[in-house]
């Protein structure tokens, strides 16, 4: 595979400013502020604060996916965990339509170790506050399924080719 592939679309944004309170999951807590304010493409900009426990993988390597990698098992750590940053991507499932968040974050455990990974869907219990932003996008349509190149679950731009700019493809 050589040159720059990508594909891409001009949005504009509608901001969504939301406290997530304590007790609730974090991905359920997300998707819930998306379907209040019919967010079904998005992206999360800013998140900070604290949970109660976090759960999340990480890239290990593996001999079977195309792309050389896969997430290995959820790691659980207990809190209190600060939340330091997060960011992420919010579409919908190719199949079915489900909402979809895809979520990293860095974050401390109580020795203020450093910590990151893709967050998993839930385990993620708010301990004090979750301080979030998300840019919603009416005008674009995200799906995420596996990927045919690399055997991840990624999302794509609904209705925009792979553009190819120099080199071979």
């Amino acid at each position: 595979m050589e040159g720059i592939r990508y594909a891409s679309l001009e949005v504009r944004p509608r901001r969504i400013f939301a406290r997530l309170l304590p007790g609730t999951d974090l991905i359920p807590g997300i998707k819930n502020i998306c379907d209040k304010h019919g967010i079904k493409a998005g992206a999360i900009s800013t998140m900070l604060g604290s949970l109660r426990q976090v759960r999340f993988v990480w890239p290990i390597p593996d001999t079977v996916n195309k792309s050389r990698l896969k997430y290995g098992a959820p790691k659980t750590l207990d809190g209190p965990i600060e939340l330091v940053s997060g960011t992420g991507v919010i579409g919908t499932m190719k199949d079915g339509g489900e909402l979809a968040v895809h979520l990293h974050a860095s974050f401390s455990d109580s020795t203020s170790k450093m910590w990151g990974g893709h967050i998993v869907d839930e385990g993620n219990p708010v301990a004090v506050t979750i301080e979030i932003v998300i840019d919603a996008y009416d005008d674009l349509s995200l799906a995420r399924n596996v990927d045919d190149e690399t055997d991840m679950p990624l999302f794509n731009i609904v209705g925009q080719p792979v553009i190819h700019v120099g080199g071979k493809a």
